[in-house]
């Protein structure tokens, strides 16, 4: 009673935390994370539901987990998001990265599958587009050569062992040592030689068993995991890649792909590592849709995901891609080229005709035309590369024929998978990863995706979504 009174007295009438709580029913956390506790063994532990709705109210402030149990200590809205009483105790941090541990990236999947059901129980999806994009996540770790971090693992681990074994670390030290530059001709040279170094120093320590110590066990599995992958560019986090949001524009960390509805409502996420390619994970996302129920009839992405197999593979599923091509020129149609189906041979726009055909690797063609008709062409120095003694065309078909009308109005429905993008960043810093790590960057994303999924639920459901407009009076029609 004394509880109810105090939150009534001092809750706001309004705040969007609440429309949040009256909306959204978090109850299927219960039942999703009932097997991750035992009822007859160990202590009984804070109620999943109200540890989720710490974890959801830290990414919704953008707290950390120290930070939101300080704030759950005086703030009474958040205590009474988390159901928290004035009497109760208050999780520590550390509980909290256990239940984010326990949570994994499968249960953090499965709470946002649940949340999208309920979303479409409600009449909160529109679900008649598929949006696909990917944005960069930039890793909670510095960027180094993969040279650099051999060395510093070295070091670490040799400092580890000195800990613990003094003795044994002594005859180990000339092992730790860094390759002097000098010895070696190129780059190359000298990463093999500090792969090598690094092989005999992980040796050595087995031999002596002198990694025995918690500390050296836990830096000798990073430095094995930097000599598995030679593509990793941090100790701390060797999963972490070297990727490129524009040609001109790279970034260190993961990428997080997203598929939305024309809302920009998300409905399934991944993360991969910062060089994967957007178009392989297309297809997956896809799937996670359509397992949900959902048969979106339309999907639109930009030219990243241009490629044949997948149009084919979405028409045979029902779904209409609404993709641009990725040449810059444009169509070949638009450069002046036609193509008659009958011999099944391209003109270019001095009338000369090709005189061949490859498959490419990637799907489609690569056309070829006659050496001795470009060289005579008075378009040669416009239409034939330095590089090239004659013209050379890449032709997809598939594109071609699952080419359909309306490209530029799906480019602008595509923009919504851009403002839920800009509104994780800003708002729920989406932008940089909190972990280290491919799984845990996965459940902090997903556990967003939820939280940006919440407000809109709430603010369609409270008739508060500013891009609708009100019907006007008659008198106002009038005026």
């Amino acid at each position: 009673f004394f509880d109810e009174q105090l939150f009534r007295r001092m809750l706001p009438a309004e705040h969007p935390l609440l429309d949040i709580d009256r909306t959204v029913d978090f109850s299927f956390v219960e039942a999703e994370l009932a097997a991750c506790y035992s009822p007859d063994t160990g202590r009984p532990s804070y109620p999943p539901e109200q540890l989720f709705r710490i974890l959801f109210l830290e990414l919704w402030a953008n707290l950390s987990d120290v930070q939101v149990c300080q704030q759950l200590c005086y703030n009474v809205l958040y205590r009474y998001f988390c159901r928290i009483g004035w009497e109760d105790e208050i999780p520590d941090a550390t509980t909290l990265v256990r239940f984010r541990q326990r949570l994994g990236e499968e249960g953090a999947a499965r709470l946002l599958q649940r949340l999208v059901a309920q979303a479409r129980e409600k009449g909160c999806l529109r679900g008649r587009w598929a949006v696909l994009d990917a944005t960069a996540i930039q890793a909670h770790a510095a960027a180094r050569r993969q040279v650099e971090v051999l060395r510093e693992g070295r070091r670490r681990l040799w400092e580890a062992v000195h800990e613990a074994r003094p003795e044994a670390a002594a005859a180990l030290q000339a092992l730790a040592e860094p390759v002097p530059d000098g010895e070696h001709e190129d780059q190359a040279r000298l990463l093999q030689a500090e792969r090598e170094r690094t092989e005999a120093l992980l040796q050595a320590l087995a031999a002596r068993d002198a990694d025995a110590a918690p500390r050296a066990r836990r830096v000798r599995e990073q430095v094995q995991r930097v000599l598995q992958d030679e593509g990793a560019g941090s100790l701390a986090d060797p999963e972490a890649r070297w990727g490129y949001q524009r040609k001109d524009r790279s970034f260190f960390g993961y990428k997080a792909h997203v598929v939305t509805d024309e809302t920009g409502f998300v409905l399934a996420a991944q993360v991969t590592p910062g060089h994967a390619a957007d178009v392989e994970q297309a297809r997956g996302l896809v799937e996670q849709v359509q397992a949900q129920g959902m048969r979106p009839r339309r999907l639109a992405a930009d030219k990243a995901y241009d490629a044949a197999a997948l149009r084919e593979a979405l028409v045979e599923q029902g779904v209409r891609p609404y993709i641009p091509r990725r040449t810059k020129a444009g169509r070949l149609e638009e450069q002046g080229f036609t193509y008659d189906a009958r011999a099944d041979r391209w003109t270019c726009p001095q009338g000369k005709r090709s005189i061949g055909k490859t498959p490419h690797q990637q799907g489609g063609y690569l056309v070829y035309f006659s050496e001795q008709d470009c060289r005579r062409c008075p378009l040669a120095a416009q239409c034939v590369s330095k590089s090239q003694n004659r013209k050379v065309i890449y032709w997809q078909p598939a594109t071609d024929r699952h080419r359909p009308k309306g490209l530029k109005r799906a480019l602008r429905v595509r923009k919504a998978v851009e403002r839920t993008f800009g509104e994780g960043k800003q708002w729920h810093g989406m932008g940089r990863s909190r972990y280290c790590g491919r799984a845990r960057t996965a459940v902090q994303v997903l556990l967003t995706c939820m939280v940006i999924d919440a407000k809109k639920m709430a603010r369609r459901l409270a008739g508060k979504n500013p891009k609708r407009r009100k019907p006007r009076s008659g008198a106002e029609v009038a005026a």
